[in-house]
């Protein structure tokens, strides 16, 4: 006589599931929709402020009261027969009594296990029955830094819509570099670089606009550095945008671009491709196999930033280039990054870990 097997009852422990919470969160939230699409799914944020859902799926806030979230994961992970969390620095909660615990999985992103891994990031996905990397390039990069002898699937990751905007592609207004994300003490994301190299692009290309969008705890020093710049009167700080605001500035590029050093995928650059813009990539990171140099845009190394102003003014003065280059980008996301091509990655590898 042949049983059927017991549906998988899982549960998503996050630090963030609120919209506009980053990358990491938003990873989570595709997590969430992409596994309730198959199994039974529940949701616990640790720093959201306020109880919300994602789809049908209700994630119980806990406002960064952390005591009071781990006990909560401790007796939500006993209903569950599955646990995944967003990254190495939740996973700490995981019950470590081994009569009770529940197999888990964790994403791993990229700088978190680079070169500055925790030993308490390193004790937390030791414990875990599946590593999932965002990127082939973030597990090369991990070298030796994670633990031996757990199963590790590598999942790109893609943006949380089926469709591109209504309105895409790059604008006819002043041609306008945009650089979307958030700013910390590292300038991680290139913040510097493009302020450093703005007044080379604006001798060349006059009525060339660069603007910021985004929070972080940089956003003073970015300030400080955009108020010494001979073309600061060229330059725009929008800060923190809400979700539903951010594609009246999609629609106002000609170019995105990000020279980081930290991202292991880098979901920007597929929401810029989403919007038909050319993507300008670095070469030390991971937008470099995201990004397609010379198709969907470039890739450059952060320190050459001759190559770097060249690029800039080709694609600002030629807009049919730079519309030619957004529509391969437009194309390369329909075929492997839009939600559905991630949803059939991560169940496929889950699926092993889910149905032990």
């Amino acid at each position: 006589m042949t049983t059927t097997p017991t549906k998988a009852r899982v549960l998503i422990s996050a630090q963030f599931l609120t919209p506009g919470c980053g990358g990491i969160c938003t990873v989570a939230r595709m997590t969430t929709t992409a596994l309730s699409s198959r199994y039974v799914v529940r949701a616990l944020a640790c720093q959201d402020e306020l109880d919300h859902k994602i789809g049908s799926i209700s994630v119980r806030a806990f406002g960064n009261h952390r005591v009071p979230f781990v006990l909560s994961n401790v007796l939500e992970s006993q209903r569950a027969t599955h646990v995944v969390y967003d990254f190495a620095g939740t996973a700490r909660a995981h019950l470590k009594v081994s009569l009770l615990r529940r197999p888990y999985a964790v994403w791993v992103h990229g700088w978190e296990i680079w070169q500055r891994a925790s030993a308490k990031y390193l004790r937390a996905i030791s414990g875990a029955a599946l590593i999932l990397a965002n990127s082939a390039y973030t597990l090369e990069r991990a070298g030796d830094v994670l633990p031996g002898g757990i199963h590790v699937r590598v999942c790109p990751l893609g943006t949380p819509e089926d469709s591109p905007p209504a309105v895409a592609g790059s604008s006819d207004g002043p041609p306008t570099v945009m650089l979307l994300g958030r700013m910390d003490e590292h300038f991680a994301k290139g913040h510097d670089i493009l302020i450093d190299v703005w007044p080379h692009v604006v001798s060349a290309v006059p009525d060339a606009r660069l603007v910021f969008v985004g929070g972080g705890s940089a956003l003073g020093r970015l300030h400080d550095l955009v108020a010494i710049s001979p073309v600061r009167n060229a330059i725009e700080i929008a800060g923190f945008v809400p979700n539903e605001c951010l594609d009246d500035y999609w629609r106002r590029a000609t170019v995105f671009a990000m020279l980081g050093f930290a991202e292991g995928f880098g979901l920007v650059y597929v929401d810029a491709m989403r919007h038909s813009l050319p993507v300008i990539a670095s070469m030390d990171d991971g937008g470099q196999k995201v990004n397609v140099d010379g198709v969907t845009g470039f890739n450059v190394a952060r320190s050459n930033k001759g190559r770097l102003i060249e690029i800039l003014v080709a694609l600002l003065r030629n807009r049919d280039y730079a519309r030619a280059l957004g529509q391969a980008g437009l194309a390369r996301w329909r075929q492997l990054y839009a939600f559905s091509a991630f949803r059939q990655r991560l169940i496929a590898a889950t699926s092993d870990f889910l149905s032990a």
